[in-house]
């Protein structure tokens, strides 16, 4: 296999066709975290858009204060700084990865959305993302933290090798992480400005892989409980049908997909 390439931001620059996603980028050898760096930018006035990127993350962070496998050179790991009128804050969780499965499909059309912001292929994750948000004194500000298999190779880490996968194995060629953050980029200051924010959430349902599907969900307030997957909101809460004819609307947790 040949080393890695670094990131090169020339590229990135000349396929990035954002006015402000992007437009601005810190870029870091490693850090621990790239959502860290970005909440002290924005701290010093980073401007809407920015971009902090790294090769390597030490202590890479999911949902739930999971740790995220981040190797270096490899993937994408990046974290954006959004300050947007609150009716686009609200729909962050449908919109941000809307925009990134739209792009990975780019490169492997079967690529889906597992609610609320996983992106697999088939039945293997190969991206996870968490968004961050507060509310300050200059209005709100998102923190969307992404990583991205896209070259590295998952399957060597023993706890990864039936779960996860990369774009590039499941392409059979390796990916431009330049192109693909870039089309991310474009996308998603496309999809902030839609004005029909309906057409967003018609976008997320049509890319959802559990729609349909029996599911077990995990809130993060309460029991868990099974059933399915029947409609996802504008703001991306789901509902899911009870066996006893109720309907449960879940704003946040973790869904597991029963077999077919």
């Amino acid at each position: 296999m040949p080393e890695p390439a670094p990131f090169n931001p020339m590229t990135f620059m000349d396929a990035r066709r954002s006015r402000e996603i992007g437009k601005y980028v810190v870029y870091r050898e490693s850090v621990d975290s790239t959502m860290t760096v970005a909440r002290s930018r924005a701290a010093e006035d980073a401007p809407h858009g920015t971009l902090v990127l790294a090769e390597e993350q030490t202590a890479g962070r999911g949902r739930r204060g999971r740790s995220f496998y981040s190797p270096a050179g490899e993937n994408l790991y990046f974290t954006l700084i959004l300050r947007c009128p609150m009716d686009v804050h609200r729909r962050l969780p449908v919109i941000v990865p809307v925009a990134v499965c739209e792009a990975i499909r780019e490169v492997v059309p079967a690529a889906a959305i597992k609610w609320p912001n996983d992106i697999w292929i088939g039945d293997r994750k190969t991206c996870g993302m968490l968004i961050d948000a507060e509310i300050g004194s200059a209005g709100p500000v998102a923190f969307p933290g992404i990583g991205i298999n896209v070259n590295g190779d998952p399957t060597v880490q023993p706890e990864l090798r039936d779960i996860a996968t990369s774009l590039a194995r499941e392409a059979g060629t390796p990916v431009s992480r330049e192109h693909l953050l870039a089309s991310i980029c474009n996308r998603l200051e496309w999809l902030m400005e839609m004005v029909d924010e309906r057409e967003v959430a018609v976008r997320y349902r049509q890319l959802s892989c559990i729609l349909g599907r029996e599911v077990t969900v995990d809130p993060q307030v309460g029991e868990a409980f099974s059933g399915v997957a029947t409609e996802i909101a504008e703001t991306g809460d789901l509902a899911v049908a009870l066996a006893d004819g109720r309907t449960e609307w879940v704003t946040a947790g973790d869904v597991t997909l029963r077999p077919r």
